[in-house]
Formats: C-alpha cells, structure tokens, sequence
C-alpha cells in the first residue's frame, strides 16, 4: 500500500512530542502537500528557493541591501497558479507536481506608491500579468523603485519518492535611471513664480510578467528643482527602460506651459534609457540652438551637480 503524508511522520514518536512541535510538524506537512493531493507523494517536488539580485555587469548585490522586498509568482501551463509564500531556511518554499511544467516570476522592490500589481486570477497567462505605474491627480505618472526581475522555467523528470530540489532566482536590476539638467534655462525662459517641470514620455505605462514593457505612453513627472544659476534640474530617478529601437522624450513646462520637446542629443541620436544604466541627459540653453549632451554611467554614479 502506497504511503499517505501522514504516515511519514512516525506515529510512536509523535506520542513523545510535545503539542506545538506535533503543530508544527502537520503544518509543514500539510503546507509541502498543499498543492500535491494524491496519495502517492512519489508524485511531489519540494522546491526552496533562494533569491540573488546582480546589475547590469553581473556583480552581485544580494549583500548590498539594495533588495529591500521581493516576491515569487508561480505559473502553470494553464497561467497562473499563487504567489509563493516565504520559507524559514530559504527564501521560499513550495511544492508541486514533478511533472508539471512550471515557471517561476520573481520582482524585486515593487512597492505599492509607485507601482500596481493588477489583479491576477488563477489561470491568467503570464503575458497578461502586469505591474502598472501609478498615477498622480493630474494623471502624470510617478518614477519608479530600485526594480529588479527574473524569470525561470522548471522542468522536471518523474523518480521515486520525494525529491527536494533548491533553485536559486538571479533578479536583475530592470529599472533605468534618469537624471535631467537644463542649463540656463530662466535665461531663455524667465521665471514667472510658476515653477519649472520635466516629463518624460516614451515607454509604456506598462510591464507584464515576462519583463517587456507595454501599455499605453508614460509621462513620467520627477521632481523638479531651480538652483541659483538658474539651471532647472531633476536629481536621479527612475523609469521603465526602453526596448531596443524605443526612445524617449524630454518635455520641459514652466507652469502650464509647455516650453520646448528634446529628442535627441547633439549627434542627433534618439533618447534612450538602458535597464541597469544611468542616463544623464544635459539640455544647454545658451545658444540658439538647444544643445543637448548625454552621458551613460555605471548605476549610481551621477556626472550632474545637484543641490538639494
């Protein structure tokens, strides 16, 4: 006769026990079986898995605390299955059928005043789940967090008994920061007490579960300050990337009005904004011609002066 999960607990030994270790012992058994029902446990795959987060070159920054937060979706052939819950051991811990198909969606940093995770009901393709930017009252959207993402596929062969496997998630940073300065900008356009404001369009307000960027246009709205100089700048922040071929677009208000669009840079090549990458992006007002300058660093290095 095939053994039922609770046989494998012996049964002399649990007489023994103490009651909030026996509790302990059925919860961790009724949760490994939670989605493995059969009697036949030979069935049943035991996953732990560990997450790592890297930037763009590899390195890796799982010590860094740059991850503040993350979590793990679980999709079938048949879309999607539940969120994985925390493990004690390991980040994460599941079980499921050995033979079934299935991949893993990790995100890094996805927190609730910037971004909406929409609702993703079982069996929703993983192309259809989304994250969704947040929006302000006048409907520009806010930047984003430190993002990070990984995708992962598990395929499996069928072998007696219980197996245990341990997975590792590698998340890689998804985010694009952006910094902006306009110089001289209140000698081209004086300042009337309405303020200065950047928005930036050109990637979708969207991101679905296999880490492309969709949806309708963004218009990403950071903060905008004016120094002393009266150069009008945004200190570093974040955005969705651009795909390849995509780019972006600087539109500069003072007030309600728009004063000019930027879309390339001094050798007339597009705007874009590299996953991982900092883009600093110098729009100089001193000559008749706008002039714009772009420069690409490592994440975290900022070439701008900023006051704050």
């Amino acid at each position: 006769k095939r053994a039922t999960s609770a046989s494998i607990v012996d049964r002399t030994a649990m007489k023994h026990l103490h009651p909030s270790i026996l509790t302990a012992l059925y919860a961790g058994l009724i949760f490994l079986y939670a989605s493995c029902v059969r009697e036949d446990t030979s069935a049943c795959m035991q996953y732990e898995v560990n997450v790592r987060v890297v930037d763009a070159e590899g390195n890796d920054l799982t010590e860094s605390e740059v991850l503040e937060k993350s979590e793990v979706y679980l999709f079938g052939e048949n879309g999607f299955v539940r969120m994985i819950p925390a493990g004690v051991s390991s980040d994460y811990l599941f079980g499921h059928y050995k033979d079934d198909r299935l991949t893993l969606v990790a995100w890094g940093n996805v927190k609730d005043d910037t971004l909406i995770t929409a609702e993703i009901k079982p069996g929703t393709p993983i192309e259809e789940a989304r994250l969704k930017l947040k929006q302000y009252a006048e409907g520009n959207h806010l930047p984003v967090t430190d993002l990070f993402y990984c995708r992962k596929e598990l395929s499996n062969t069928a072998t007696r008994g219980i197996r245990e496997e341990n997975i590792t998630l590698v998340m890689e940073r998804l985010a694009a920061g952006l910094s902006i300065r306009a110089c001289y900008l209140t000698e081209r356009y004086a300042d009337k007490g309405e303020g200065y404001t950047f928005i930036v369009k050109g990637t979708g307000s969207e991101m679905n579960f296999m880490g492309k960027v969709s949806g309708e246009d963004s218009g990403y709205k950071p903060l905008t300050l004016t120094d002393g100089q009266g150069d009008a700048y945004a200190p570093p922040f974040r955005i969705f990337p651009t795909e390849k071929g995509e780019c972006i677009e600087v539109e500069i208000y003072r007030g309600q009005e728009k004063l000019c669009t930027v879309t390339h840079d001094e050798q007339q090549q597009p705007l874009c904004a590299a996953a991982g990458k900092q883009t600093d992006i110098e729009i100089d007002f001193r000559y008749a011609e706008v002039r714009t300058f772009v420069t690409v660093l490592p994440w975290g290095e900022v070439e701008q002066e900023t006051e704050m």
